[in-house]
């Protein structure tokens, strides 16, 4: 019983991490998506994306590719803002 109490609280920071902050992704979408894609959102592949999963793998590979050095919560939360604003894709 105790290993799990200890596996639950090492699990709780990711938890905690996993509820995306709008304000936080339109920041960064302002200070880093901008530069490339403009506004209104543009970008190659737009049409292909079907669902939120899609989004968050392109997400990820544009803070990968232009070594933004963002975290899961950042991607977490420009992902959040993207399908809010531009979108509205089911999960």
């Amino acid at each position: 019983m105790k290993r799990n109490k200890i596996l639950l609280f090492a699990l709780l920071p990711s938890l905690v991490l996993a509820q995306p902050n709008i304000e936080d992704g339109k920041l960064l979408y302002e200070e880093s998506c901008l530069n490339c894609h403009g506004d209104p959102y543009l970008s190659n592949g737009l049409d292909e994306m079907t669902n939120t999963t899609d989004l968050l793998y392109m997400v990820r590979a544009c803070a990968k590719h232009f070594r933004l050095n963002w975290n899961q919560q950042d991607i977490t939360d420009t992902t959040h803002y993207l399908n809010t604003k531009f979108f509205q894709l089911d999960k």
